[in-house]
């Protein structure tokens, strides 16, 4: 018993331009994400130093304001993209 190949240059590039095109497209939508995430991590981290209240008197035993600091702003951005994750495994089934 024998196996003939027959081997298709044509095919062989058409594989190799999709395959191309498919990288492009996840570095494209990673790159994006990534963006997305910086710009969640940002906003949030600004947000988070508007809890201080400079424009009322001090009282003497006025207690320290809390920052929220990248703990918070990580769990959202985590949130953010677990729900991205989601939504793309949904949208492709």
């Amino acid at each position: 018993m024998s196996v003939i190949i027959i081997h298709n240059p044509q095919s062989t590039t058409q594989n190799y331009q999709s395959m191309k095109s498919l990288i492009k497209t996840r570095i494209q939508n990673s790159v994006l994400m990534i963006a997305g995430l910086l710009m969640m991590l940002v906003f949030t981290s600004l947000a988070a130093y508007a809890q201080s209240t400079p424009g009322l008197p001090m009282f003497p035993d006025d207690p320290a304001a809390a920052p929220i600091d990248g703990g918070l702003s990580l769990l959202a951005a985590a949130g953010g993209a677990y729900a991205i994750k989601k939504l793309r495994d949904k949208s492709s089934d």
